[in-house]
C-alpha cells in the first residue's frame, strides 16, 4: 500500500486503485496475511424486534441493522428515532390487524425541528378502485414526523443521511393518505 497525500491507494497489477475504509481493513488483513485471501462464507442473520404496543423510543443497539416488528397497537404510537448518524439504518415493519381498531403509528425525528426526513414512502390507497398509489415527500429540511392514519401495513426505511437528516423510503398501505410534515 502507498499513501499519497491524504488519500491511501493500492497498486495491483500496475493500476493505481483509491480505498475506502472497508478497502483499506481488508487490504491490511490480506497483507498481514502473507498476502493469503480467505473470505468467511458463513450466512449471517438477525433475530426481528419486537416493537412494543406502547410509545417507543428506538435505539441503535436494539433496532440499527434490524427489523422492527411494530404489532397490533391499542392506541395511536409514536416511535422515536434514534439521532441520525450517516449509514445508521432502522427498518420498521407492520401488518396485520392494525387498522381494525382505529389506532395511528407516527415516526418521530430524535429532535424535532432539528433532525429532518429526506426522501420518499409510496402510499397504497386500499379504498380506492382506481389509481391507488401516490408518493409522499419528505422535504429534507422542515419536516420530522411521519404519520400513518390507520395503516394496514407498511416497510419503511431510515437511513442516516447525516447527523441531521435521515433518508426515508418504503410503502404504506391504508384508506387514509400518510403525512410527512412539521412539528
Amino acid at each position: 500500500m502507498a499513501i499519497k497525500g491524504n488519500q491511501e491507494t493500492i497498486t495491483l497489477d500496475g493500476l493505481v486503485h483509491n480505498l475506502d475504509d472497508r478497502d483499506r481493513v481488508a487490504a491490511q488483513i490480506v497483507q498481514e496475511s502473507a498476502n493469503v485471501f480467505s473470505s468467511n462464507s458463513t450466512i449471517q442473520y438477525t433475530t426481528a424486534v419486537s416493537g412494543a404496543n406502547d410509545a417507543v423510543t428506538l435505539t441503535v443497539a436494539d433496532n440499527a441493522g434490524r427489523v422492527t416488528w411494530v404489532p397490533d397497537v391499542t392506541a395511536d404510537r409514536v416511535y422515536t428515532l434514534p439521532a441520525p448518524a450517516v449509514g445508521l439504518h432502522i427498518n420498521v415493519v407492520g401488518a396485520g390487524a392494525l387498522a381494525a381498531d382505529g389506532h395511528d403509528v407516527s415516526f418521530h425525528t430524535a429532535t424535532l425541528n432539528t433532525d429532518f426526513f429526506h426522501g420518499a414512502i409510496v402510499h397504497h390507497d386500499t379504498d380506492q378502485t382506481g389509481q391507488t398509489s401516490a408518493v409522499v415527500w419528505g422535504d429534507g429540511n422542515s419536516n420530522d414526523q411521519i404519520k400513518l392514519d390507520l395503516p394496514e401495513a407498511f416497510d419503511i426505511h431510515f437511513l442516516g443521511k447525516s447527523t441531521t437528516a435521515w433518508y426515508v423510503w418504503g410503502w404504506a398501505a391504508s384508506a387514509t393518505l400518510i403525512t410527512i410534515g412539521d412539528a
